[in-house]
């Protein structure tokens, strides 16, 4: 087989793999906007949103870390340890590495039901009285959550390390679904506090939802603690700078949270709700993207495959931008009909809506950046280089603290959230030039005239919606023409975008149209 049949193939499988993550992901997001209208339409933008979210950064902060840590590291180790020692030895590494996690998190929940009124002073200085008595209680019926997260983090590492997406894909539709009944069922006898049980209650499904597939696999959990095992020592030397610099990202959402609950009351929902929009597609998308590649970045360290490493990384950073950057410039256009329609109903006001739209328009600036980021963050991780993102995580984060002190006080939310969209745009040059210098040329070139040709296509759909959404705007009389001519416009600009990077030649878009007209072809 040539070198060029085999680039092809495995495109192919990452385009399959990626199809299957994301139409988990979709379906996990759809019901993600479904969880935030639910709530949005209980409680508004307002200080009990507050209150829940706050109580969440603790829990959330560490599962981010966790699972970060874990996905990142297993992958590539069970990919080695298999190939060179075979099954036993991965599953006395995975045993290993689940009882220390375990044991690790459990002391972690004991000292923060412990401590927690001192955590939520910390967290959020501007909280006082009531606002804060609600945020202890919430904090301390979520915190034991962090355990049944980290249990979730290892099973979706093992899982994607065999190649199997599906159940990682959809682990967000039992989380959603709980969530969702808790708030239908207790929303209104027993309030903000009937969702911090359901959201305690999803994350235990999430776990329990994996453990199927995992026996598939022959994975089955034995009490083990083998920390000479090459494999977790590995593991535990590249989990310490992921823990480190995904700390330090998440140090940034604590940062905005912090200055946010100084703000007006519904400033931290606010932000939330339009965090929610704006990580719907790169959580669709641009993970579904990188997940999809990163075991064939693992395998092609493994058997030094350079170019193949090369080509993935190529490759997937011109589809994803493909996709985000007109999605990006749609969101900033068409944001405000885009947070009525979503979140505009029940408690959520129109005070509510121009609140998140204005962040909305700041976070989508960034998001392109973000999406891009998730690629070379995978290839930095299957050279078991987990120090060069945490150093410039590191150094990032300062940067995003000092911008929000200063963008904070001349526009507010919309401060926190440019400061975030500038931190990860310049977060993703720093990476990608230290990535090019790491493995030689990335078809540097190739990347910038596919993108140059991308961003032209983007702004000239953004510029074709902007007007018709102009013109078409007199004739909505009700919610229901709203969403007629909101749809409209977004499938104009998409037909118009897709006949602009049609002309233009662009590479990626030719290979997904013959790819999935063979697929047609074959299947008839």
């Amino acid at each position: 087989m040539s070198l060029k049949t085999k680039e092809t193939s495995t495109n192919e499988k990452t385009l399959v793999n990626t199809l299957l993550i994301s139409v988990g992901a979709t379906v996990s997001k759809i019901m993600g906007f479904i969880r935030e209208v639910t709530i949005a339409a209980f409680f508004g933008a307002s200080y009990l949103v507050d209150a829940y979210l706050v109580a969440l950064i603790i829990p959330q902060m560490l599962f981010s870390i966790i699972q970060k840590a874990l996905t990142t590291t297993i992958i590539p180790m069970v990919t080695l340890i298999q190939e060179r020692e075979g099954r036993e030895s991965v599953l006395q590494m995975i045993n290993t590495v689940t009882t220390v996690i375990t044991a690790i998190v459990a002391v972690i929940i004991i000292l923060g039901e412990i401590f927690s009124g001192i955590i939520v002073q910390l967290i959020a200085p501007g909280f006082s009285g009531q606002v804060f008595e609600l945020t202890v209680s919430l904090n301390r019926v979520l915190l034991p959550m962090m355990l049944f997260m980290g249990l979730a983090g290892v099973g979706t590492g093992i899982l994607q390390s065999q190649k199997r997406f599906l159940y990682p894909a959809f682990i967000g539709v039992p989380f959603n679904i709980c969530i969702i009944l808790s708030l239908l069922l207790c929303g209104h006898r027993w309030g903000i506090t009937g969702l911090a049980i359901g959201t305690l209650i999803a994350v235990i499904a999430q776990w329990l939802f994996q453990i199927p597939d995992l026996r598939r696999v022959s994975f089955n959990y034995k009490l083990q603690l083998n920390t000479a095992h090459p494999g977790f020592r590995k593991i535990k030397d590249l989990m310490i700078p992921v823990i480190i610099g995904s700390g330090a990202g998440q140090i940034s959402l604590l940062v905005d949270r912090m200055l946010a609950s100084g703000l007006v009351e519904g400033s931290i929902s606010a932000l939330n709700f339009a965090t929610r929009l704006n990580l719907l597609v790169y959580g669709i998308l641009a993970v579904a993207v990188a997940n999809a590649i990163y075991p064939d970045l693992a395998k092609a360290v493994v058997y030094e495959n350079k170019n193949r490493l090369i080509n993935s990384v190529s490759h997937s950073l011109n589809v994803i931008l493909m996709i985000i950057m007109p999605i990006a410039i749609g969101m900033i256009i068409l944001r405000y009909p885009l947070v009525r329609i979503v979140y505009q109903r029940g408690a959520f006001d129109s005070t509510d809506v121009a609140l998140t739209a204005f962040a909305l328009l700041f976070y989508a600036l960034g998001l392109p950046a973000l999406s891009l980021r998730e690629v070379i963050f995978n290839a930095f991780y299957s050279l078991q280089d987990t120090l060069t993102p945490m150093y410039i995580g590191i150094g990032t984060v300062v940067l995003n603290i000092v911008l929000n002190l200063i963008l904070v006080r001349y526009l507010e939310v919309g401060g926190l959230a440019l400061a975030t969209s500038i931190t990860f745009t310049i977060s993703f040059f720093l990476l990608i030039t230290v990535l090019s210098k790491k493995v030689g040329s990335i078809q540097s070139k190739l990347i910038v005239i596919t993108g140059s040709k991308i961003i032209l296509a983007s702004l000239i759909m953004g510029l074709g919606v902007f007007y018709f959404y102009s013109w078409a705007e007199q004739f909505i009389i009700n919610k229901i023409s709203e969403i007629l001519i909101f749809s409209l416009s977004v499938f104009l600009g998409a037909i118009l975008y897709f006949i602009i990077i049609k002309v233009l030649k662009i590479e990626e878009f030719d290979f997904i149209i013959n790819l999935v007209k063979s697929k047609l072809a074959i299947s008839k």
